[in-house]
């Protein structure tokens, strides 16, 4: 029988359904194909655990927010990114034994910003659950909103379906809710019957009618999650730079794409062919 544990932290909760939300697919966000394969396991950043230095922050929604925004801008624009898990949880509210919601931890970055996580680190020094969460200078705070100066940034809500989800994962990694952590008699982490999901995680690929790969803030830190543990939630994103260079020919304003975008772009094709 599958091993279920009686205690669970949880760091995650649900948004509730709001008419004003965005719905993939809706239109209100660009859709953009970046991985038609939806394999984004060629641009993980590093990896960032989650419970460090004995502090368990509760804050996995904004760890999976930043990572799916970091592979974002790292398969769109070749550039490496590591934001302040740290500074996001803390300026969400994120709470003990709570922990947040997807929805509002993203209306925060989008508005607020964050900031690079050598500025608001989360380092051995933060030993304690009251340091991770301890008051944030103005000045980081205002330092934050060059993020929004940066980035263009928009999320929205994917029904929890596979066909959506399917859909979605070719244009951004998502986060998703899951049961953490249980196997089943498959060797697939997923989530027992009468449980509900408790964390969230950065799905980076799927195995259709078999398993969802995630990228996760604990070891192992890439976990397939069963297909038929469908999620509570799913989020997806968009990120667009702004002030790029831009070339104008007549009227029409052509972006222009570093050419190693396409010579990665190539070299992935040649890879799946042969997967």
């Amino acid at each position: 029988m599958p091993d279920i544990k009686d205690e669970v932290l949880k760091g995650f909760e649900p948004d509730e359904i709001k008419p004003e939300d965005y719905i993939f697919g809706g239109g209100r966000l660009p859709m953009e194909e970046i991985q038609p394969d939806g394999y984004w396991t060629n641009s993980l950043p590093v990896v960032e655990i989650q419970e460090l230095h004995g502090v368990e922050p509760y804050g996995c929604v904004s760890f999976t927010i930043l990572t799916s925004v970091e592979i974002l801008i790292k398969e769109k624009y070749d550039l490496e990114r590591n934001y302040s898990d740290r500074f996001l949880a803390a300026i969400s509210g994120t709470r003990e034994r709570k922990g947040n919601s997807p929805g509002n931890v993203a209306d925060v970055l989008k508005h607020k910003g964050v900031v690079l996580q050598d500025v608001w680190p989360f380092n051995k020094d933060i030993n304690t659950y009251e340091k991770f969460y301890g008051e944030i200078p103005q000045n980081i705070i205002d330092l934050a909103k060059e993020f929004n100066e940066e980035w263009d940034f928009g999320y929205e809500r994917v029904p929890s379906n596979p066909e959506a989800i399917s859909a979605a994962l070719k244009c951004s990694p998502l986060l998703i809710s899951v049961y953490a952590w249980t196997k089943n008699d498959k060797g697939l982490y997923y989530r027992p019957e009468g449980y509900s999901d408790i964390h969230a995680t950065t799905m980076i690929a799927e195995r259709e009618g078999e398993y969802r790969r995630v990228f996760d803030t604990y070891e192992p830190h890439i976990k397939d999650y069963d297909w038929n543990s469908m999620p509570i939630q799913v989020m997806r994103f968009w990120i667009e730079k702004k002030g790029k260079k831009k070339e104008e020919r007549g009227e029409e304003m052509i972006e222009i794409i570093p050419m190693s975008y396409y010579i990665k772009r190539f070299f992935q094709f040649i890879i799946n062919i042969f997967k």
